[in-house]
């Protein structure tokens, strides 16, 4: 397939409580020569200013303000709507904490150029500094992928990673209501449901020893269960669909 040099790639960065740690990541971003759509997702005044400051640096970063924490995928929907109306063609998303690795940001990249058309995702590397219960808990969410999707078809519904076509992905999203930790593994689902092509690519992930994290071990996995739960409902009425697809 001839690579398409002409889509128009933005980074969309959901912020809460790494307003510091996604400094080098938007710097980093800039220096790719990304446009990048900051969402403050509710942050304390002083995580906000840092933000502020940010934004004012550089005529490449938007800043957009939630007035309370409504959830990654409240904010990640904002990037969404906010990429589509400035005319962007693909939205990048990258997690705030700098968990991923910055390097594959131009594969990546390069990849959503070959496939315009399709969404690219990364599957987690891990070293030594993932925690077992997170491991563990993605694993039972990629088990309930498949059954979700009669496939193996997504090998990660959870790495925050990802290159989406907007175009195709904006109508979905907008119908999402699950703005919690389930909101990566139910857009996935859906967009497979939808029959968007999907690309996985390897990226490595470490977990920083004083990283503050925004995953709660009661609460967000009571909401990734319930998002399974009715994502196997929505799997029953599709299940002839889903069956005719694979032959």
């Amino acid at each position: 397939m001839k690579q398409i040099d002409d889509i128009k790639i933005c980074a969309i960065v959901p912020v809460y409580k790494h307003a510091l740690e996604c400094k080098s990541v938007v710097q980093f971003l800039l220096e790719k020569g990304l446009f990048v759509i900051l969402i403050d997702d509710g942050n304390t005044k002083e995580e906000h200013e840092i933000l502020e400051k940010l934004a004012a640096e550089s005529s490449e970063v938007c800043l957009l303000t939630h007035e309370k924490n409504g959830g990654k995928g409240k904010a990640v929907c904002t990037g969404f709507q906010k990429g589509y109306e400035l005319g962007f063609t693909h939205g990048l998303q990258v997690d705030a904490d700098g968990q991923h690795d910055k390097n594959a940001i131009s594969f990546f990249i390069k990849a959503a150029k070959k496939h315009p058309k399709d969404f690219i995702g990364g599957f987690p590397l891990y070293d030594a500094s993932v925690p077992k219960s997170r491991e563990m808990g993605r694993k039972i969410t990629n088990f309930w992928v498949a059954i979700e999707t009669i496939s193996k078809d997504i090998p990660d519904a959870m790495c925050g990673f990802r290159i989406y076509p907007l175009k195709a992905v904006w109508p979905v999203a907008k119908r999402i209501r699950n703005y919690r930790m389930g909101f990566d593994i139910e857009i996935l689902v859906k967009l497979y449901w939808k029959n968007l092509k999907m690309r996985f690519y390897p990226i490595k992930v470490n977990y920083p020893p004083n990283g503050v994290s925004n995953f709660h071990m009661f609460s967000s996995n009571v909401a990734i269960s319930l998002t399974h739960a009715k994502l196997c409902l929505g799997m029953l009425i599709r299940l002839p669909f889903l069956l005719f697809r694979k032959r």
